[in-house]
């Protein structure tokens, strides 16, 4: 088993979140949205992001003590950031982060390193060798705990094709909903003018007149005649 980095995210990694959220953005710009509104999502406690920072650096520091405490500490941070993304789960696409976090954070507890399938490394036309022994990586195998949350989706990303996580998925895929949906409805909140306003709130003021008149039988017979 590789400890060393623990939980060091690959670069494929990253350049998959970087697409879903380029992604994100072009179709929020083509269904007229704005970048400002990415900005001004409804996102709360923020004081959860700080402690899974803590923990990491904390696991950082303590691993040159004892090595497998990036590992354990590194998937407590994953962990907190999800239940942070939980915490906001009303934000269209945060659950989807949370339920990628958790899965990441939870198979390198149990497991101490991500686990990476040789044959999708492999479908990948990657070079599993390397992969495995990445920091914080180890193969496959028949004691390995839920590998299928380990690194078994293929990605044949030129120039570097890879290997990553469902949870790694379901991160960028929430990503890119959060800030598609964050872009355009901040702009048509913006948008709605006092006339949709007003309208919208008929409804509400014409079924309060009509339990007035119908608990006032004068004043029906006056509207009447």
């Amino acid at each position: 088993m590789t400890t060393g980095a623990g939980s060091s995210r690959d670069d494929v990694t990253v350049s998959l979140v970087l697409l879903a959220l380029a992604g994100g953005v072009a179709v929020g710009f083509a269904r007229g949205g704005g970048l400002a509104g990415i900005f001004q999502l409804p996102l709360h406690r923020h004081r959860l992001l700080l402690t899974a920072l803590g923990l990491y650096v904390l696991g950082v520091l303590g691993g040159w003590a004892w090595e497998p405490l990036l590992s354990i500490l590194a998937a407590l941070a994953w962990l907190t950031t999800a239940l942070y993304a939980w915490v906001n789960r009303r934000v269209s696409g945060a659950a989807m982060v949370a339920a990628g976090l958790a899965a990441n954070g939870l198979v390198l507890l149990l497991n101490g390193a991500v686990p990476v399938s040789h044959s999708a490394a492999s479908d990948a036309g990657a070079d599993p060798a390397a992969v495995i022994e990445t920091a914080g990586h180890e193969r496959s195998g028949p004691d390995t705990l839920l590998p299928w949350l380990g690194k078994t989706v293929p990605v044949a990303f030129p120039p570097h094709p890879e290997v990553v996580s469902p949870g790694d998925v379901a991160v960028a895929a929430g990503l890119s909903v959060m800030v598609c949906l964050g872009m355009v409805h901040t702009v048509r909140r913006a948008v709605l003018s006092p006339a949709d306003r007003t309208s919208d709130a008929e409804p509400a003021s014409t079924a309060a007149e009509r339990d007035t008149m119908s608990a006032d039988p004068e004043l029906r017979r006056s509207v009447v005649f």
